[in-house]
């Protein structure tokens, strides 16, 4: 029932891509463009909400700041379940390679796409993991980046063919109970209070590593699975 339904939306809005060129046009040029469709306004978010609270009393600024580790935990630990499904479950084909449903394509598709499963999505497993870990921080904030988690970044990916919308469910579902996760009170008080610790004692290496991890989610990680893809190629 659940392939079934995917089809039809599949095939509904790719009706309405060829029907509506300009509109396909405007979701298509969202959809490519990584400023849009990476984690860079979700990240630019975290560095504006880790430096908000710098007039706050230090109790508030650190339960603050041990919510931002926890978001960015939660996103790595969402990636991380992601990678395991991919491995574990059947490879998918996406809904513009698959033959079966006769989708009209319009535009240039993006380099090694057909190599890579449709399910589960990794945009929306990034995204819905961020947007979930910022309702811990900001109910207000938390909503807009939701909002922008589905309409900029998942379903230009279904309009465009890239996943079905059950791809899009089930990475979300996994990035937002990695960020409920990553998120519980006893796991802020222990494992992140330590960590502001030694931002304290080591402020330029801490503030290295934070660069680094947040500049590979702005990215999807990109670097780092060519880099890992790379390793296991020579192995």
């Amino acid at each position: 029932m659940l392939l079934n339904l995917d089809t039809s939306i599949i095939w509904k809005l790719n009706a309405v891509a060829a029907r509506f060129p300009s509109l396909s046009r405007f979701v298509h040029f969202v959809g490519s463009n990584e400023l849009f469709q990476g984690g860079v306004i979700f990240v630019a978010a975290v560095w504006w909400l880790w430096f908000k609270d710098e007039t706050s009393s230090e109790e508030r600024k650190r339960s603050n700041q041990e919510i931002i580790i926890g978001i960015l935990v939660g996103c790595l630990l969402g990636v991380l379940a992601k990678r395991v499904l991919t491995h574990v479950l059947p490879f998918r084909t996406r809904p513009v390679f698959a033959t079966e449903l006769h989708l009209t394509s319009l535009f240039q598709l993006p380099a090694g796409l057909d190599r890579r499963t449709s399910f589960p999505s990794d945009h929306a497993t990034l995204v819905f993991s961020l947007a979930t870990g910022f309702f811990f921080r900001s109910r207000w904030i938390g909503t807009w980046a939701l909002l922008y988690a589905i309409l900029v970044v998942c379903f230009p990916r279904v309009f465009l063919g890239y996943h079905y919308p059950s791809d899009i469910l089930v990475g979300g579902l996994v990035g937002a109970g990695a960020a409920c996760l990553a998120n519980l009170p006893i796991v802020r008080r222990t494992f992140y209070r330590p960590v502001l610790a030694w931002q304290v004692q080591y402020p330029a290496l801490f503030y290295m590593y934070l660069f680094l991890l947040t500049y590979q989610i702005a990215t999807l990680f990109s670097d780092l699975r060519v880099l890992l893809g790379s390793l296991l190629h020579l192995g």
